[in-house]
């Protein structure tokens, strides 16, 4: 068994994000370092001396013209570039005494950043009422030829309907709740 590197499974909701940077410094300072990310949820660790080091994580849609701009941004300002879990963007940098240890300084940039994911969270929202209900209306029900589609498309339908969909809409409320907080500190 290699000693020198782990593989861990951790689940964050997206408005979590700082409880996710949390854990990642406490696993950095009993000497487990973030070395890649990758859906779903599978954080890759390499053995290394104890340090204090800091995770921030940004959520950004990129297109590959940008990304570039956006790497060296951080880059410039010291921090690490560890890699991206379906739009989030890991980084990292070594606590040093006097220095900034933020990527957001002020609550504007936190809120724009969960103004981002609550735009990608409720366009799939949209799009999942949009598709079940699709599915409920479609006239295939009341094809009796084709009772085995019907089936499951209707359990598909519900499976959306019963779980996603409430899953969905508590992210949005909650990421809502978020930049509400934010707001409110700003003033």
């Amino acid at each position: 068994m290699n000693t020198t590197t782990m593989k861990k499974y951790r689940w964050f909701w997206p408005w979590q994000d700082e409880k996710e940077e949390a854990w990642l410094e406490e696993m950095s300072q009993t000497g487990w370092h973030l070395k890649s990310v990758q859906l779903p949820c599978v954080y890759f660790f390499d053995k290394g001396e104890p340090c204090r080091n800091i995770y921030r994580l940004d959520y950004m849609l990129m297109n590959k013209a940008k990304i570039q701009e956006y790497l060296q941004i951080f880059q410039d300002a010291g921090w690490e570039y560890i890699g991206e879990m379906s739009n989030w963007r890991y980084w990292r940098k070594l606590v040093v005494s006097g220095e900034t240890s933020e990527i957001f300084t002020d609550n504007e940039s936190k809120i724009k950043k969960y103004q981002r994911m609550l735009a990608v969270m409720a366009f799939f929202l949209f799009f999942l009422v949009f598709i079940s209900m699709n599915m409920f209306m479609n006239r295939a029900w009341t094809e009796p030829d084709n009772l085995t589609v019907i089936n499951a498309t209707y359990l598909f339908a519900l499976l959306i309907y019963a779980v996603i969909i409430p899953v969905y809409v508590v992210v949005v409320v909650k990421l809502l709740r978020r930049i509400n907080q934010l707001k409110k500190k700003a003033i």
